[in-house]
């Protein structure tokens, strides 16, 4: 995807864009909601038009007469994200009409005016069309009617936003590797996926609840693309209410599940809590590659041993993930961030890895002499066979002669002995049974 053009989708709060955005590619990507500047950071999909691909960018509503950081970050964003941008599709509101904002936005890209492409959004009757001539006013000579809505209007605008880029496509190769960072709000989840883009990227602030949808970034290091997903941090239960934060917390959840790797970051200078364990166990219950990483670690006391004593108290308070790597790191500072994106192929690598079949009965068989499985009731376990029936996680299925003489515990056993050969670092392994058939 290197070197992919860049559609940007720009316009004030609320005009659209983000349903745009979703009818362009295809499925519900980006939040909406009627709250004015639910997007604030940019959300990007890869998308393909008659053999042109393109990455696509929704952008955070562009306000003015407002003075807040956050809202002057976006405006900065949005004009710089336009200067990169190969086409600009400007989405403009046929219900309100021009607008001063649809002004000072015109104006902050008189430079890109020639990158623009007029889309009218809520077009869907004749007075509607009518409307659609007010907006000559902002200076281009054509204007594009659409619902997004309804999703009339999509192939024309379509048509003529690949009519300005290069006909090439994205190269085939490899998918990149997605990785999540999951976590409470304001635990620097978005600093560290700038800090691995090498750029700002997403919008970075200490008030609690600043990314609110969750936000793919590409990225490519050492010849490997990957695919860094910043989500909304996910709040405790009790305080999410019905609404935007009770999506904002589901999308982050579902964004996670469906990443390759799932990074649960957690604040160093706070004690591990319920709620970050909570948001480790939706990965693990995936079965998604995992890694913990400790942030802050630059503003902890440290002595010799302080690095060891937190990776135990990880290890206790999640002891589900006892596979996981833990890492210390700043993103801030840039302290070990550099090893994220290694470990997470490391992981990748253990979430594919094959055992032969006769690898994985020697370790079984040797489990099993070393400690017979029994059945409280009085039944003995038998263990005839084992074989590898899948990867990602990696997946064992153990035939014997009834799985109920088979308790959790020794299934952890099981686990535990396949992992003193194959370490499977960063990912759950699966082992189920089948019953000999009578």
């Amino acid at each position: 995807m290197k070197g992919m053009p860049i559609v940007a989708i720009v316009g004030k709060p609320n005009a659209g864009k983000s349903t745009l955005f979703n009818r362009i590619v295809k499925r519900r990507r980006a939040i909406m909601h009627s709250t004015r500047g639910v997007t604030r950071d940019a959300v990007e999909e890869r998308v393909e038009w008659n053999g042109v691909a393109f990455l696509l960018m929704d952008m955070g509503g562009f306000a003015t007469g407002v003075k807040d950081q956050i809202s002057a970050d976006i405006r900065e964003r949005v004009k710089e994200v336009a200067r990169k941008a190969a086409v600009v599709i400007l989405v403009v509101d046929v219900d309100t009409g021009v607008t001063d904002e649809d002004e000072s936005l015109v104006r902050a890209m008189r430079r890109e005016r020639d990158k623009i492409v007029l889309v009218v959004n809520k077009v869907e009757s004749d007075p509607d069309r009518w409307g659609m001539h007010e907006f000559h006013s902002l200076g281009f000579s054509e204007a594009y009617p659409v619902s997004a809505v309804h999703g009339s209007g999509i192939g024309e605008i379509l048509d003529e936003v690949v009519s300005r880029l290069p006909k090439r496509s994205a190269p085939e190769g490899e998918e990149p590797l997605a990785i999540a960072i999951v976590g409470k709000p304001n635990v620097g989840k978005s600093s560290l996926v700038n800090a691995l883009a090498g750029e700002k990227r997403n919008i970075v602030s200490e008030i609690p609840g600043t990314t609110r949808d969750s936000v793919s970034i590409l990225v490519r290091r050492a010849g490997k693309e990957f695919i860094l997903v910043d989500t909304a941090g996910v709040k405790r239960r009790s305080r999410t209410q019905k609404g935007l934060g009770a999506i904002t917390s589901l999308k982050s959840l579902s964004s996670a599940r469906n990443a390759d790797i799932i990074a649960v970051m957690i604040d160093a200078t706070e004690p591990i809590s319920r709620q970050d364990v909570r948001v480790a166990s939706e990965g693990h219950k995936a079965r998604k590659g995992m890694m913990v990483l400790v942030n802050k670690w630059d503003l902890v006391e440290k002595d010799t041993q302080t690095a060891d004593r937190y990776v135990e108290s990880v290890r206790e308070s999640m002891s589900f993930l006892s596979y996981a790597p833990v890492i210390t790191i700043s993103a801030l500072t840039g302290l070990r961030v550099e090893k994220i994106l290694p470990v997470a192929m490391s992981i990748q690598k253990e979430r594919k890895r094959k055992i032969t079949t006769s690898e994985l009965n020697r370790i079984i068989e040797r489990a099993v002499d070393a400690s017979p499985p029994s059945y409280h009731g009085g039944g003995i376990g038998k263990v005839y066979y084992a074989t590898q029936t899948g990867t990602e996680p990696p997946t064992f299925t153990l035939f014997v002669n009834k799985a109920a003489y088979f308790p959790r515990s020794y299934i952890r056993y099981i686990n535990n002995q396949i992992r003193k050969v194959f370490t499977f670092d960063g990912t759950a392994i699966t082992i189920s049974l089948k019953s000999k058939e009578r």
